[in-house]
């Protein structure tokens, strides 16, 4: 059995976190792509009940907004993390990280934009367990 250091365990973690992060960002990427298409859909269902559809154009819109913002807290949260990866992938400096996913959370809640805010709390507990982990020494 291969003794690995606390400080790589905390970087496979952290990497395994921003891989979850940016396989997240595709799959909502893949969605926006989804409800457009859906959207010009209604869009034509819509002129052809002779525009008594619209109740379709606002559930489509309403959903497709709240993916678009979930996709943008997301790759707020990504550059911030990402600004602190160095050539070699790693991590850097694992307390500033985590303070500046926090500061962006509490600026989006100062600015009132709660989905957002909790959004990045998310994140921010997941990046914080990939650091704060407690190594399991039983085997």
């Amino acid at each position: 059995m291969a003794i690995i250091s606390r400080n790589m365990e905390t970087q496979e973690r952290i990497i395994s976190t921003f891989e979850e992060l940016q396989s997240a960002i595709h799959g909502l990427k893949s969605q926006i792509v989804e409800f457009e298409m859906l959207f010009n859909q209604a869009c034509n269902r819509h002129i052809a009940s002779d525009f008594k559809k619209e109740w379709l154009l606002d559930r489509i819109s309403s959903r497709h907004a709240m993916i678009l913002t979930r996709h943008d807290s997301l790759q707020l949260i990504q550059e911030t993390v990402s600004a602190y990866r160095d050539y070699d992938g790693l991590f850097l400096d694992h307390q500033q990280l985590l303070h500046s996913i926090e500061l962006l959370m509490l600026n989006h809640a100062e600015e009132e934009e709660y989905e957002i805010a909790a959004i990045i709390k998310k994140w921010h507990e997941k990046f914080a367990h990939a650091v704060y982990f407690t190594p399991d020494f039983s085997y």
